[in-house]
């Protein structure tokens, strides 16, 4: 992990961000979770776009980088989703964690560490993210192997009356 920084992104990211976020869930669709494509919404254009622009423009997006490129990003925020309990505690939530298949792992723990520093700069004594808790919960333990503890299971209520099955995640600092 010698060669990844991480750091601030900007407008120059965005890109890339989205291009993994494709990227992602284009893989993790296809090669382990055939039934997440039923889960996924789309609309024209899509809200991840918007999604990642205010998160850029509000300075939030967190950039992982190898020697020759952007290798993963995340977006940190004082403010968790609305399906996210309240906590007492000043949190960080990490959200949007995504990383370039070929170095899933070395970005996502760079991404990790580095949200964990930025939180404890910033004397937040919880980080917390959610990820897709279907099928067998393989993210679900992914997120675990990088320091994460499950705590509360939710759903999301699509528009087509579907639900959307979710795990929040949080490191005590």
């Amino acid at each position: 992990m010698s060669d990844m920084t991480v750091g601030a992104g900007g407008s120059e990211e965005v890109e890339d961000l989205l291009g993994m976020l494709h990227d992602y869930n284009s893989w993790l669709v296809l090669a382990r979770h055939p039934h997440l494509y039923e889960t996924l919404e789309w609309e024209d254009p899509p809200s991840i776009v918007k999604q990642v622009l205010g998160h850029t423009r509000a300075g939030q997006t967190r950039i992982c980088r190898d020697l020759l490129r952007v290798t993963g990003g995340s977006v940190l925020t004082a403010e968790a989703p609305e399906f996210a309990p309240p906590v007492e505690d000043p949190e960080l939530y990490l959200h949007l964690l995504v990383t370039r298949m070929r170095h899933r792992q070395v970005s996502m723990a760079a991404l990790v560490a580095d949200a964990q520093a930025e939180a404890a700069r910033c004397g937040a004594r919880l980080l917390r993210t959610h990820c897709w808790a279907g099928e067998d919960g393989l993210l679900v333990r992914e997120y675990e192997e990088l320091g994460f503890t499950a705590t509360l299971e939710f759903e999301v209520l699509r528009s087509d009356g579907s639900f959307w099955p979710g795990q929040v995640m949080q490191i005590r600092l």
